[in-house]
């Protein structure tokens, strides 16, 4: 039997998400039905997304001559996902599954947030066994080489992007998992989130070599363009969150009064 390590680090993935957001329901006292509901919503969501965004970056490589054949047709719909997409496919499908069940969807998302980086960690270490999403050469420590790989170089020392990854997001979820059971209240989470990753996925994406497959505009990936907006709503957010044109006249009394 065959077990390919990216379908199977993707399970993983998801029950470790699963269990982070059980524990979580537990100390605060949350609905898991409508978690599980929500979690299911933005999977769904998440697919079509990633699928969506990864056909249109892949637009001017498509061979429209063979749409009609089955086995081409067939390696579009099941190969090549973008997380970006998948990202806003998600919140779209959670939001509306929110509103459908009459979830207080912005309070799960708050609090669920961590699980996002979770389990995706543990899709990118698939993606590290796999050879997919590969990076640039490199013979440094923690270089890795593929035999097999129908993806990446074969008998090249590469650079390790997507172990880097994954550990900079089992980083991330943990500290969002810590920052939100500290503070519990006026939470920034979603915004902490969008913009860590934001700059952990601009950084890394200088270190891939796989750059017929995320389309590259004035020296940049269509990833880290999306990387900048994301930073900046993410940054603009908080600062609009603590920064409330009602509050302004009271700072300005509180200061005038020191």
């Amino acid at each position: 039997m065959t077990i390919p390590y990216y379908g199977l680090f993707i399970v993983l993935g998801v029950l470790a998400a699963g269990i982070a957001g059980y524990v979580q329901t537990r100390v605060y006292q949350m609905d898991f039905n409508d978690f599980a509901s929500l979690a299911g919503a933005a999977g769904l969501g998440a697919m079509v997304g990633a699928k969506l965004l990864y056909l249109v970056v892949s637009l001017p490589a498509i061979d429209y001559s063979r749409l009609l054949e089955s086995g081409y047709l067939n390696s579009l719909i099941t190969g090549g996902f973008v997380f970006y997409g998948g990202l806003a496919g998600g919140f779209a499908g959670v939001i509306l599954c929110g509103k459908l069940l009459k979830i207080d969807t912005p309070q799960y998302i708050k609090i669920y947030i961590p699980v996002i980086p979770l389990a995706h960690a543990f899709g990118r270490i698939g993606c590290l066994l796999t050879g997919c999403c590969y990076g640039i050469p490199y013979n440094g420590p923690g270089a890795v080489t593929y035999t097999e790989s129908l993806f990446a170089p074969r008998q090249a020392a590469l650079f390790p992007v997507q172990g880097i990854e994954a550990a900079t997001e089992l980083l991330l979820s943990f500290s969002l998992f810590v920052y939100i059971n500290r503070k519990q209240k006026d939470l920034l989470s979603v915004e902490i989130y969008l913009a860590g990753y934001a700059v952990i996925r601009f950084v890394l994406e200088f270190f891939r070599n796989d750059n017929a497959e995320r389309g590259i505009f004035c020296g940049l990936s269509t990833s880290q363009w999306i990387s900048i907006v994301l930073f900046m709503g993410a940054v603009w957010n908080s600062c609009s969150k603590n920064f409330r044109l009602g509050n302004l006249p009271r700072v300005w009394e509180r200061n005038r009064n020191r």
